[in-house]
């Protein structure tokens, strides 16, 4: 199938479809005179033409990316060729700039969508599991005092699983920072970007309330260990309970519960 920039590509079968015009590239010169039999050789593989659109922007067509070939990168060794000429040179270097923001934005999609199969997942197991934490908290205003001892153990029981199920979203939310990252840095305008959020519409799951920080917040650094975010947000919301119910237990000079209470015991 052929594909003419800037107009939208059919659905793949990754079941995404692109979500913005692909980029028209300026030109100094005619580009259908400026590729000859001498620039054929530099051109990228799926490379199939090129039209002038009007005195400063020319639009490239070319076969349908996949997103598992070689990124995109303009021949060196045309800068070399004496047969080339300055502006062709340039027209085929802008030639790779638009097969890269193609290429790049196919491979998103293609990478993200088994990843967002697992994350949906995931998110509904870390909700079930957070929920039952915030169920066992609320659950010590309504009980008589013999059975706090028992309900502590309950809720250091769902604390521990909520922190599992954190890291567990954690771990499948960098994997979609990387891919995301990666997409942005292989494009040179932030307009050629694709939001995370798109693409998983495209493919039917909605991430409204997910939590995926950019690829910096998961990657700690040898002077400092730090929780990722979800896990930092829910050891957060521990504290604060523990710290609530130990006030009750010093209050009430239970100790005993008060020492099961301390933060961050896990």
């Amino acid at each position: 199938m052929v594909h003419t920039i800037p107009l939208a590509h059919a659905l793949d079968d990754s079941h995404l479809s692109p979500t913005a015009p692909a980029p028209v590239a300026p030109a100094p010169a005619d580009a259908a005179a400026l590729m000859t039999a001498d620039t054929a050789r530099y051109h990228h593989p799926l490379y199939l033409s090129a039209e002038q659109l009007d005195a400063d922007r020319v639009r490239f067509s070319f076969r349908e990316f996949t997103g598992r070939e070689t990124e995109p990168s303009s021949p060196l060794e045309m800068y070399r060729d004496p047969a080339l000429t300055s502006e062709q040179c340039t027209l085929i270097a802008r030639q790779y700039t638009v097969a890269r923001v193609l290429w790049s934005k196919r491979r998103m999609r293609v990478q993200a969508a088994p990843l967002l199969e697992t994350a949906a997942l995931r998110w509904s197991v870390w909700t079930i599991a957070h929920d039952t934490m915030m169920s066992r908290f609320a659950e010590f205003a309504t009980l008589p005092d013999d059975r706090w001892r028992s309900q502590v153990l309950r809720l250091l029981d769902a604390h521990r699983v909520a922190r599992q199920m954190a890291a567990d979203w954690d771990d499948i939310a960098e994997q979609l920072s990387v891919v995301v990252d990666d997409q942005h840095n292989a494009v040179d305008d932030w307009s050629d970007e694709v939001d995370l959020a798109v693409a998983a519409a495209e493919l039917g799951v909605d991430i409204q309330g997910w939590l995926v920080d950019h690829v910096s917040a998961y990657q700690a650094t040898p002077y400092y260990q730090r929780d990722t975010p979800l896990v930092a947000r829910l050891v957060k919301e521990i504290d604060e309970q523990r710290a609530r119910l130990a006030d009750v237990a010093h209050l009430t000079a239970d100790h005993d519960t008060g020492r099961q209470l301390a933060p961050n015991r896990f």
